[in-house]
């Protein structure tokens, strides 16, 4: 792990002005002595108690107890790591640090360098391009200012890898590099060109904690659905400078000002034009997740600036369930949420704009909790829900909800209003909560226990959960004989998963060969796999326009892979590494169809080829990974295709 060392930190902090610091943040100083007084910037207070001594490089407030030096204070009203603080007040200092034993810091430090420079050119195309004048048409239509437009870096990605490549040229980035940020993907085959994968297109520049640009979400423009390569929206893959986890839309701005809010509250929205609105609107408090399920990681980068949430997502199904899911994540990291709902379809965008601030103060002020708000949506999509199925149904989705919350507190407050709301004793919903949690622990102790994928041998693993085993309740089945209402097995759903998480990860690319749709036994898995894959190539949003020609039974399998509130990537295990696992398991997988596919009569023949698989199952299992791979052929599985 990289480091700072010692002397660069004391530099800094001897370089900043603590006092100095503090004032830039908006706190009110005065000067007592060689001293300062102010209101404490960590909670509310009428009489001055929190005291300054820069001559020390020390803080104090004899209020609430808050109390470090400049970079615990940057930390505390940022919300930023250590490590980030201290890059943030070296950039003020002026102080150059360069971190240790890093072997990839070089690459780092010149995908930042470009990120900024890109979000500064796409920012001037979209003001002096005549190809952006639609860019600038729609903006005028959402009515975005200018001066917003500046500040969140809105800009337009013109047409064309080598209009790219002569900006690269001009500002010293090589070909690699612009891949590396996934900008401008390298051709792949001699005589091909390379693929802008934003152009054209409107671009929202995604900064870090720490205000630095580190990805790129682009919008189309064009109005007919025909013409649109890939999805509404494209976003830039996952690259050494950005982790989808790792980043809240407009934290960076936002951040400062939930700090000092009065209840340190943020509101979590979907969209991030919704998010520009609410700040120049006079709400600067608002963030938003990047496309995916939010996650707990986006709750820890929250949760280091505010002590309570209020989301404002859609209403409707879909954004019904995303508010629980979310809502969830909170609860589990005791974070009090709040869901807001807006009058007549509207979102934070629209409402902001026809109903003004004060209505969509109201709209918060009057937001449900997440259990107050679950029991009146599910209720209301019950055809009869006072109904004994349909109790049922709704205090089990609940109590699911609840249970996912360690504060016993904030647990009994939460079944106590849902038990009011369904019109039920607490003492019924408390008793089956029992049930809820015990279930809850047993599968967390079988999640911490079981390995990742590859690690272990299938036939280790518990009887009725062995991949592709009778006693699955999902088989893996091939296409020919797979009932269409039966899903993938566990396996090649938790595949897709990881692919999702990692969608266009350029570390996985040398890994591709090996994932052969062919070797998956349910037809969803390969159809997802093949988008997936194709995405590498094309620079679209494949995996979307997948999505999109499925049936309903399939679009609830896709569904709950895109909004799954699960991780696959444990510990310090990387992305390609844990892909080699899944690998494994997938071709052990296939050859155990192939074995089961074989003829049961005994000859010399077919044993000798039962014999044959056995032992690939072993080298796919067990084998190191050089020798696993020479394994990988689709030809060595025999006739009948998994």
């Amino acid at each position: 792990m990289a480091s700072i060392p010692d002397s660069a930190i004391e530099e800094i902090k001897a370089r900043v002005d603590l006092a100095d610091l503090i004032s830039s943040y908006g706190v009110d100083l005065k000067r007592s002595g060689s001293s300062y007084m102010a209101c404490c910037p960590f909670h509310h207070e009428k009489t001055p108690s929190f005291s300054i001594q820069p001559d020390k490089g020390f803080y104090h407030c004899f209020g609430c107890g808050k109390s470090g030096d400049a970079i615990k204070f940057v930390q505390e009203q940022e919300g930023l790591t250590f490590i980030e603080a201290v890059k943030k007040l070296a950039q003020r200092a002026g102080v150059e640090i360069e971190e240790r034993d890093d072997p990839s810091a070089g690459l780092r430090k010149r995908l930042y360098t470009l990120h900024a420079e890109l979000a500064a050119f796409y920012r001037r195309c979209l003001l002096k391009m005549k190809e952006a004048e639609r860019a600038r048409i729609y903006l005028a239509e959402r009515k975005i200012p200018e001066e917003a437009g500046e500040k969140f870096q809105i800009g337009y990605a013109p047409v064309g890898a080598a209009t790219m490549m002569k900006w690269a040229a001009k500002y010293g980035f090589t070909a690699d590099e612009m891949d590396a940020a996934g900008v401008v993907l390298k051709p792949r085959r001699p005589g091909e060109s390379g693929y802008h994968r934003f152009g054209g297109r409107l671009v929202f520049t995604i900064r870090d904690r720490s205000g630095r640009a580190v990805a790129f979400s682009c919008r189309t423009l064009e109005k007919d659905k025909s013409k649109v390569h890939g999805g509404k929206y494209v976003n830039s893959p996952e690259t050494l400078v950005f982790k989808k986890s790792n980043v809240l839309y407009a934290l960076d701005a936002a951040a400062p000002n939930i700090a000092k809010a009065p209840r340190r509250e943020a509101i979590v929205c979907e969209g991030q034009i919704d998010v520009i609105r609410c700040h120049i609107s006079g709400f600067p408090v608002a963030v938003a997740g990047q496309g995916t399920a939010f996650t707990g990681e986006h709750v820890a980068l929250l949760k280091r600036v505010a002590d309570s949430v209020v989301l404002v997502y859609d209403d409707d199904a879909a954004g019904h369930k995303a508010a629980v899911r979310t809502g969830g994540e909170f609860l589990a990291a005791e974070v009090p949420v709040r869901v807001a709902t807006l009058p007549g379809g509207h979102d934070p965008d629209s409402m902001l704009l026809e109903r003004g601030p004060e209505e969509f103060q109201k709209c918060l002020d009057e937001s449900e909790s997440i259990t107050a708000y679950q029991v009146r949506t599910l209720r209301a999509a019950e055809r009869n829900p006072d109904s004994i199925d349909a109790v049922k149904r709704v205090s089990h989705a609940v109590l699911e909800t609840v249970s996912r919350c360690p504060s016993a507190v904030l647990r009994a407050s939460l079944m106590q209003e849902a038990a009011q709301l369904m019109n039920l004793p607490v003492s019924a919903l408390e008793s089956d909560y029992e049930k809820a949690a015990e279930s809850a622990r047993q599968k967390a102790v079988f999640r911490a226990a079981r390995v990742q994928p590859g690690e272990r041998p299938a036939e280790d693993l518990p009887p009725e959960r062995e991949v592709g085993s009778a006693g699955d309740p999902s088989p893996a089945s091939d296409s020919a004989s797979a009932p269409a209402n039966n899903p993938p097995c566990r396996l090649e759903l938790e595949l897709c998963q990881f692919l999702f998480e990692h969608e266009r990860d350029r570390s996985l690319a040398a890994l591709l060969e090996y994932l052969p749709a062919e070797i998956l036994g349910h037809p969803f898995a390969r159809g997802f796999v093949d988008a997936w894959k194709l995405e590498f190539d094309t620079g679209e949003d494949e995996l979307a326009s997948f999505g999109k020609t499925l049936g309903d039974v399939e679009s609830k399998w896709f569904s709950d892979i895109v909004f799954s509130d699960k991780t696959t990537q444990i510990g310090e295990r990387d992305a390609p590494t844990l892909f080699r696992d899944f690998l494994r398991s997938a071709w052990a997988a296939a050859v155990r169809r192939r074995l089961g596919a074989m003829p049961a009569d005994s000859s010399p023949e077919n044993d000798r080829a039962r014999l044959e698989l056995q032992m690939l199952v072993h080298t796919f299992q067990r084998a190191p990974w050089e020798r696993a791979v020479r394994e990988m052929d689709v030809s060595a599985l025999g006739a009948a295709r998994p």
